[in-house]
């Protein structure tokens, strides 16, 4: 296979044409900006991409995980916006169930919930395996 298929800011640069804007404005790869911009945004939801165990090459072709944290934030009460969540959840199986590109192909696999203490969020974290071409 040819690396420059594999490198990761090249993955990022395509998960981030598909996601920045139809999922969220405020997409992030790696790590969450500051928790104090965060708390002081007016963002009500944010998506944060993260590839922690890179991409394996198989050769003929690469794959790997990709989590997708898709965070929104709590009601006034701080209750889970389960309003704002599923909204996004929606748009990301939208996105990849729509998703062409001869390069890349996107399966769904796994998916939880958990809370983010740093930033007082609730979160999804959809998994993905990415396999490119």
């Amino acid at each position: 296979m040819k690396y420059n298929n594999l490198n990761i800011s090249r993955i990022e640069t395509y998960l981030n044409s598909i996601l920045d804007n139809v999922v969220s404005d405020n997409v992030f790869f790696a790590a969450l900006p500051d928790a104090s911009i965060i708390k002081s945004s007016n963002w009500t939801d944010m998506v944060m991409v993260a590839i922690p165990d890179g991409i394996k090459d198989f050769d003929a072709y690469g794959v790997g995980s990709v989590f997708i944290y898709l965070y929104a934030r709590p009601l006034e009460s701080g209750r889970k916006n389960v309003a704002k969540m599923s909204q996004l959840e929606t748009s990301l199986n939208t996105v990849i169930e729509t998703a062409s590109n001869s390069d890349f192909h996107i399966v769904r696999n796994d998916a939880h919930s958990t809370y983010d203490d740093d930033i007082n969020w609730h979160c999804n974290v959809i998994e993905i395996i990415l396999t490119i071409v």
